[in-house]
């Protein structure tokens, strides 16, 4: 598995994952770590090829289990459902992803890194969608707070500056 996914083989660990975890899962257990480890991978391995249809299920389960066990701030499940959000993102389920992305906001409060993500995703997931204005309004205000937190000629800054005039350039705000 090491050999497939240094060689960059993703279709083929895919395969060789998806193969594996129905006789883990009658081995061990569904519950069990091995199959939980092996579930993780092949989500992982999934979302690394692109494959986020298949992903998102797996990613799912993942969450609801970890969830169950260890409660909504754990960070585990966070990420789980983080990665779940993005592979809404990627299938163009944009008020799934923005529900998702919703949800796990609050947790990342002294994550400012990921918490900028999210909220950027959230931004450009609303223009997406169609609600200009709220967009721009949430990538205005993350443009506010980045430019607080990391100066005004971070990266992050500048792109939220160039999408925000993009925006204007376009006229889809009065």
């Amino acid at each position: 598995m090491k050999r497939l996914l240094g060689e960059g083989s993703l279709t083929q660990a895919v395969d060789l994952l998806g193969g594996i975890l129905p006789a883990a899962a009658a081995e061990h257990g569904e519950r069990s770590p091995v199959v939980r480890i092996l579930r993780k991978q092949y989500a992982s391995t999934l979302m690394d090829d692109g494959q986020y249809r298949r992903a998102l299920p797996e990613l799912r389960r993942l969450a609801e289990d970890r969830g169950a066990e260890a409660g909504p701030a754990d960070p585990q499940f966070l990420q789980f459902r983080y990665d779940a959000a993005l592979c809404l993102e990627q299938l163009g389920e944009t008020a799934a992803a923005l529900v998702e992305f919703r949800a796990v906001l609050p947790y990342y409060e002294r994550d400012l890194a990921r918490a900028f993500d999210i909220r950027r995703r959230i931004g450009l997931l609303l223009l997406a969608a169609g609600e200009h204005t709220a967009g721009q309004d949430e990538l205005q205000r993350l443009l506010f707070d980045a430019e607080r937190a990391y100066g005004p000629y971070h990266a992050l800054p500048v792109d939220l500056r160039r999408s925000l005039d993009h925006q204007r350039q376009l006229g889809q705000r009065p």
